[in-house]
């Protein structure tokens, strides 16, 4: 059972799901319990956020 959450909760979480829509499609009672069990898979997200936040700042510098 726990290889078919497995399967389900990575491609959403590489997907760009937050953690807590990732706690809610599990039913689990907390995020911190989602990020316990699943933390490894949210570190490949480390490179997308670090874009997003590149194209937030320069679209605020330059107004666009």
């Amino acid at each position: 059972m726990h290889d078919l959450r497995h399967t389900a909760t990575s491609p959403a979480i590489s997907t760009g799901a937050n953690v807590k829509a990732v706690q809610r499609m599990l039913g689990q009672a907390s995020a911190a319990m989602t990020l316990d069990v699943y933390a490894d898979l949210f570190d490949d997200n480390l490179d997308a956020v670090a874009r997003s936040l590149t194209v937030a700042r320069d679209r605020a510098v330059t107004g666009a």
